[in-house]
């Protein structure tokens, strides 16, 4: 989740109405008739790939609907249910990936509890993702520490702070504050001492509450050893800095990440299950400044490590204009930050909050440097309810953001913006044999030109999402067996690939 919201950047419902395209209820997956199957995913030459050699990109957005998010208004749920027509209108779209988020709070209850009735619904999850060709990344999210650093209703705050609201991750147990006040600064839910001294007392594995965290890890991924959708496992969402100096606490983040990869390399190990992705984050500062310091490389020594900054760079950093750290800029930083890892890029959250009409070119922007850098990412977020915290802070709003919007307080549902769901719905390849050399594409108009170079493994096949009713024009080299079947929302090509290949689509 973003650090701050700006509700005056929301539109109105009205004006909100007029941008939205319709979104109708499906029941066929959208790859129905071009075959896929989930497949151990790797880090190679910078990259995602598949265990046949293929480039695989990974795009798609958060799903925050089995998140334990802390209950601000009682008469608001927190969350939209869940259900398999949300794959299924994500498959009409040409995603690849669902970031789950998931909650500490809810996985352990109680201190060594492991409730596997919520790992049930993960499993669901994870299983109806890959039903409709989507891979899920298993996300440790967390906001501004947890539930329990809302400012009690009987609680004063200090001078020049303002309340705050509940949000979600850590357990309550597991929150160590000392008893400091939980009121903000400026209304910046990171910017709490009870959220700094919890971080601190985590990173300090003080009670052995981080011990606890990594334990968890470890009995998640074996309870998921077996699901062949599960691409791999974000270790913490936008963990805050703790108490320490950057250098200082970019070093803390990265021995609990350490222990959390040997920990649940571990479990793989033992149930006798593929190695999945090790996805790191930089602390909550990228997200609001567009860089941070980083944890120290032989802390993060793994071969399936990817390198995922939250990339609000023109959204909701503090300075958005561009002028410091533009979305271009945003994209080479993080990229000069995942070759110092030897690690792929990858970016678990990005996204827009305000007008379509305003925000969409930008939207656009983002999507080309994503293509020029052969990257994916999730868009924050799929759906967000009425009582979700982000909602409840956007000052009486009557919109609920995300991808699907909705009318608030009712929950009415408004659909998606055109001008956010054309960029993320452009046409991309799914998976490219060898590695890919040059990508650029565009909704409107509709078009797709990429360059490959096969490997050594012969492994050959080209997996490629169009969007759109009308069936594409294709101009190949290198191709042969090429194949073009019509499903929900566009089309999917594939092909065989070999040596040097060209592709383009209108």
């Amino acid at each position: 989740m973003t650090l701050r919201r700006r509700a005056s950047a929301l539109a109105t419902s009205a004006a909100l109405a007029a941008s939205l395209a319709a979104v109708p209820t499906l029941g066929t997956p959208a790859w129905a008739g071009a075959a896929w199957e989930p497949s151990p995913l790797r880090v190679a030459h910078g990259d995602i790939v598949d265990a046949r050699d293929r480039t695989v990109l990974l795009r798609g957005a958060n799903v925050n609907q089995l998140v334990d998010y802390a209950v601000n208004d009682p008469a608001l749920p927190t969350v939209v249910p869940l259900t398999r027509d949300d794959f299924a209108q994500m498959a009409t779209l040409g995603f690849t990936v669902v970031r789950l988020n998931v909650s500490w709070s809810a996985l352990e209850p109680r201190p060594d509890a492991f409730a596997t009735g919520y790992v049930a619904k993960i499993r669901k999850a994870v299983r109806d993702a890959a039903d409709h060709g989507m891979y899920t990344v298993l996300d440790m999210h967390q906001d501004a520490w947890g539930k329990a650093v809302g400012t009690p209703p009987d609680a004063t705050c200090p001078p020049f702070m303002q309340r705050a609201r509940g949000w979600d991750g850590a357990p309550a147990w597991a929150t160590l504050t000392g008893g400091v006040t939980t009121c903000t600064l400026g209304g910046i839910r990171e910017v709490s001492p009870a959220v700094a001294l919890a971080f601190q007392n985590f990173y300090d594995d003080k009670d052995g509450v981080q011990s606890h965290l990594v334990r968890t890890w470890a009995r998640l991924a074996s309870a998921l050893a077996r699901e062949p959708g599960v691409a791999g496992y974000d270790l913490l969402n936008e963990p805050n800095p703790g108490l320490r100096p950057p250098g200082t606490a970019a070093a803390q983040l990265g021995r609990f990440y350490g222990r959390a990869i040997a920990a649940i390399r571990a479990a793989e190990d033992a149930a006798g299950a593929p190695r999945r992705l090790m996805i790191v984050e930089p602390s909550a500062l990228w997200s609001a400044f567009g860089i941070d310091a980083l944890p120290p490389r032989e802390a993060l020594r793994d071969d399936r490590l990817v390198f995922s900054p939250h990339l609000y760079n023109e959204s909701i950093t503090l300075e958005n204009s561009g002028a410091l750290i533009s979305i271009e800029r945003g994209f080479a930083l993080a990229r000069a930050a995942a070759d110092h890892y030897g690690a792929a890029l990858w970016s678990g959250e990005w996204g827009w909050f305000g007008d379509p009409g305003t925000d969409g070119p930008k939207v656009v922007r983002y999507a080309a440097a994503e293509d020029a850098h052969r990257a994916g990412g999730a868009w924050w977020v799929w759906r967000q309810a009425c009582g979700d915290p982000h909602s409840i802070g956007d000052g009486g709003t009557t919109t609920a953001g995300g991808l699907n919007r909705l009318r608030c307080p009712d929950g009415t549902p408004l659909g998606r913006p055109a001008a956010f769901t054309g960029p993320l719905s452009r046409p991309f390849p799914r998976a490219a044999p060898g590695r890919l050399t040059a990508l650029s594409s565009s909704s409107s108009p509709r078009r797709l030109s990429l360059t490959g170079t096969t490997g050594p493994s012969g492994n050959c096949r080209l997996d490629i999402w169009i969007p759109g009713e009308t069936r594409p024009d294709l101009t190949t080299s290198g191709m042969t067996s090429m194949r073009t079947v019509k499903v929900p929302g566009g089309w999917r090509v594939t092909a065989c690939a070999t040596d040097t290949y060209h592709f383009q689509a209108h």
